[in-house]
């Protein structure tokens, strides 16, 4: 019979998965319209979005350390808050450097609520029999929806409200957003105006957000030995970690993956709409259709795994996402069958990046003895903030000073993903079978 304890862990995770899908409504749209629109208003922002990223991560992590102190319902609820006053910010004001620290609060937000699920989830089904796979599983598939309407309703409401503010046809919208070089007087007011309100009504529906959360009942963690050790043991642990030879070779493989992801991941529809010339509202379906390639591939995951090893796994879907990578840069050789060729490209590379994500997680924490993941855990995310600031920076410091930088950004991006697919296959490989055994 179930206790009244694992009965109020229940009602905690439904209210988190909620909330939990309501951030990631606000996270497609930041990932999508956000974007789009501060390529329009603070272009210094939209090109160097990747190093927002990377700062949002190290204070998103600072965040997480004030878990055991004040739990976890007051950093959800400012999670929310973030994603409010950054799309109110954002709607009602051009100042490059406000705009900054929305972009910054917001990514903060998107990344703590992102952080806080594994240890809420944790602690919650740590009462209940079913264990916590299933409400992981649940919880993810959520996001994804999330991410999923977000990124393809936003950019269909853009067009819509757009549509309404001209006084013209959805499909008449439609077409103008395909060349935005050319949108000059009323309509690129105008079309500036749609992505506010769009902004606006994500701010709202944030505010929504708060009130799952409201209903959770704080869960107080009994933290162990190994969590009070000081900061000094900490860093000694950190440096220890860095003294495994394998455990730098993977970090090799995350920094050039992080870098390179950081070229293309968040410019996705700035690129097919403005070098591809593909319609706002299409470009966003194209997109959010890529994100379903997540749900599909995964499926196939534990198979692929037990058939290749882990290190083939990740090796050959990093390799193998080249050619489709090669293909978007491409996009406009492909004349009138554009949209569906990029489309399945961009299908396939986001299945393939993450069919490998089960892979390297469980690889990573195998390379280093098990009291030692935590500090490998937290070296792996350090790492991963800082290519991601220096990502950025090069993003909007030197490639995207033209728009063709998008295009090149594939290329670059191709190169890159070769080597990291080269460095784990050749530098991990005796960890292929061993691992894939256990």
């Amino acid at each position: 019979m179930e206790t009244q304890l694992g009965k109020t862990s229940k009602l905690n995770l439904i209210y988190f998965m909620i909330s939990y899908f309501i951030s990631n409504l606000a996270s497609g749209v930041m990932y999508d319209t956000y974007v789009n629109y501060m390529h329009e208003v603070a272009r210094p922002i939209a090109t160097s979005f990747w190093s927002f990223y990377g700062y949002a991560t190290f204070i998103s992590a600072a965040f997480m350390l004030l878990i055991p102190k004040i739990g976890y319902k007051p950093l959800l609820i400012l999670c929310n808050f973030s994603n409010i006053i950054a799309f109110v910010i954002v709607s009602f004001t051009t100042n490059t450097m406000i705009l900054g620290f929305s972009t910054l609060i917001s990514l903060t937000g998107l990344q703590l609520h992102l952080g806080i699920l594994a240890p809420f989830i944790s602690v919650n089904t740590d009462r209940l029999e079913d264990g916590g796979i299933k409400w992981f599983t649940r919880s993810y598939y959520i996001g994804y929806i999330g991410y999923f309407l977000a990124t393809y309703l936003g950019g269909v409401a853009v067009v819509a409200v757009f549509s309404k503010l001209m006084n013209l046809h959805f499909g008449q919208a439609q077409e103008l957003t395909r060349y935005m070089e050319k949108l000059s007087g009323d309509a690129y007011i105008q079309f500036l105006n749609s992505n506010r309100y769009v902004m606006l009504a994500l701010a709202l529906i944030s505010a929504l957000g708060i009130i799952p959360i409201l209903l959770m009942q704080e869960v107080n963690e009994q933290r162990s030995e190994n969590e009070k050790e000081s900061w000094t043991n900490k860093f000694r642990q950190s440096l220890k970690v860095l003294g495994n030879k394998d455990a730098r070779i993977y970090l090799v493989y995350w920094s050039l993956i992080s870098f390179a992801m950081g070229l293309f991941a968040s410019y996705y529809t700035v690129y097919l709409n403005r070098n591809l010339h593909i319609d706002k509202a299409t470009s966003s379906l194209v997109v959010s259709i890529s994100y379903m390639a997540i749900v599909v591939f995964m499926l196939f995951t534990p198979v692929v795994v037990k058939k290749l090893g882990p290190v083939n796994t990740i090796a050959a879907a990093v390799i193998f996402s080249v050619p489709f990578m090669m293909v978007i840069g491409f996009g406009d050789r492909f004349g009138r069958y554009v949209v569906p060729v990029v489309g399945v490209a961009l299908f396939i590379r986001a299945g393939l990046a993450n069919l490998s994500s089960p892979a390297e997680s469980s690889l990573s924490m195998s390379l280093v003895p098990k009291e030692l993941r935590p500090a490998y855990a937290a070296v792996i995310n350090f790492v991963a903030g800082i290519i991601s600031i220096i990502s950025g920076e090069f993003t909007g410091r030197v490639l995207f000073i033209t728009q063709e930088g998008y295009r090149y950004a594939y290329y670059i991006a191709s190169v890159i993903y070769i080597a990291a697919g080269l460095v784990v296959f050749i530098g991990l490989r005796k960890h292929n079978r061993e691992n894939n055994n256990e």
